[in-house]
């Protein structure tokens, strides 16, 4: 056995980590996204996404991981990911990956778009998709860990979010609000969830080297001073 801050790795001890990502209370309300341009294709207005929760208070599009140092785990490089410009929008808004997996932009839309991505204020790439199914590849503009923020140069309101991880211990909530992070090594963790108006929680969780646990979050309405 193998101890790294406060987590036991064993040769073949591993657990999995699911739970749910709820918000409590009536949802939050958000005047629908104003369209200032090729409003003859994407429309006067666009749905707000910033929440998205089902009728059983499940929230949608929350980032759980790992926030814990972790011995490096290899990405897999034939793994893809793609974000489409799909009516004017990111779909999905919310995506997570891990450091050396692919990354695709694909525009579905007979429009001009230029995705372009920061990592704090740092643009990581800037790619120009003129034309309706041209894809491009950011693969190799992604060098580090962290979260891109994904804008659209001649779209305003276009927003999107990429998380890059060194580890693999991440999952983005489903339309219901469950995640799953699989083949976790057993030890004690800190765990947490992103969601992009939410904020951050956290919690200390344990994987024994005999199973699976179950983790819960609560957001809830922001209060205003």
């Amino acid at each position: 056995m193998t101890t790294w801050l406060g987590a036991t790795l064993g040769a073949v001890d591993a657990g999995s980590i699911t739970g749910e990502v709820k918000f409590i209370g009536p949802p939050p309300k958000f005047a629908p996204v104003t369209v200032s341009k090729d409003q003859d294709y994407c429309g006067e207005t666009l749905p707000n996404e910033i929440y998205l929760i089902d009728s059983n208070n499940g929230l949608k599009n929350a980032v759980v991981f790992l926030d814990t140092a972790l011995p490096f785990t290899p990405a897999d490089p034939q793994k893809l990911n793609i974000i489409e410009n799909s009516g004017c929008q990111y779909v999905p808004r919310v995506l997570a990956m891990q450091k050396g997996e692919r990354l695709r932009v694909r525009n579905k839309d007979p429009k001009l778009h230029i995705p372009h991505s920061y990592l704090n204020e740092r643009t990581v790439f800037m790619l120009s998709l003129p034309f309706k199914n041209s894809i491009l590849d950011a693969t190799q503009k992604i060098r580090d860990a962290g979260m891109l923020k994904l804008v659209c140069d001649t779209h305003a309101w276009m927003l999107g979010f990429v998380h890059v991880f060194d580890h693999p211990y991440f999952a983005v909530t489903d339309d219901k609000g469950a995640f799953s992070l699989l083949n976790v090594p057993s030890g004690t963790y800190t765990l947490k969830v992103w969601h992009e108006d939410g904020g951050v929680r956290s919690q200390e969780v344990t994987v024994s080297e005999s199973g699976d646990i179950r983790a819960n979050f609560e957001f809830t309405k922001k209060v205003m001073n």
